[in-house]
């Protein structure tokens, strides 16, 4: 779903995939393997298309229908970034033994982007 929405929002504005990507400072390649669904954009790509388009992240993920409005500033995207980096750093080495159910909610959430993005891959691609 990312991609087609991506791609649908880069052609509104006229973009080629290569404008987006030097908008975004991501390589032509990159944007056209996102907009296939070839590569998963981690969470600060997602953020910085929705920060682009003006869309939610869930929007970008299919989970809104309508492309309601990302954070109104970069700043409060940047707060959402550097928030979520001590969570995945301590989940990688192994240091989170009990969740607050605020964590909890947003491991749910990684997990459902994951498994939104691995349902709509290519089928043969591992």
């Amino acid at each position: 779903m990312y991609g087609a929405r991506i791609r649908e929002l880069r052609k509104q504005r006229g973009w080629t995939m290569k404008q987006l990507g030097q908008r975004l400072e991501l390589a032509e390649s990159t944007i056209s393997g996102y907009e296939n669904e070839i590569r998963r954009p981690d969470m600060d790509a997602l953020l910085q298309f929705a920060e682009l388009f003006d869309v939610s992240v869930d929007y970008l993920l299919g989970r809104d229908r309508v492309p309601s409005a990302a954070p109104s500033s970069p700043s409060q995207a940047a707060i959402l970034r550097e928030s979520a980096t001590p969570y995945y750093a301590a989940i990688r080495d192994g240091q989170i033994e009990s969740l607050t159910e605020e964590e909890a909610a947003h491991l749910r959430d990684s997990l459902e982007m994951f498994r939104l993005w691995k349902a709509n891959r290519p089928s043969g691609s591992e």
